[in-house]
């Protein structure tokens, strides 16, 4: 609960700011946390809030344990090192320019 009321107050105080470009760095200096965070406890409230059923099914509990356990710590160092110019800037170069990786030397 305080997550979400020091995300609100980041919010409003994000949308006070008179310029677009301040807006728009600020939103994305804290949107890699919060995409951390809604994955994290949105796969922690689906584990542990849903409705008690017949239906079990031991496959989606596998998922929602990969991503609460494997894929949550795996994202992080990725998303947050996406902050980082040089990272931008290579991963759009692989992206972009895909198809001469076959051709590059490493």
């Amino acid at each position: 609960m305080a997550t979400l009321v020091s995300y609100m107050y980041i919010i409003s105080t994000i949308l006070k700011i008179q310029s677009a470009e301040g807006k728009h760095k600020a939103f994305f200096t804290c949107a890699s946390h919060l995409l951390m965070v809604c994955q994290f406890y949105g796969s922690t409230i689906s584990t542990y809030i849903r409705p008690s059923s017949s239906q079990h099914s031991p496959a989606r509990e596998r998922v929602v344990s990969l991503l609460y356990g494997v894929v949550t710590p795996m994202l992080n160092p990725v998303i947050y090192s996406l902050r980082n110019s040089d990272v931008k800037r290579a991963l759009r170069r692989v992206v972009c320019h895909g198809t001469h990786l076959q051709t590059a030397r490493f």
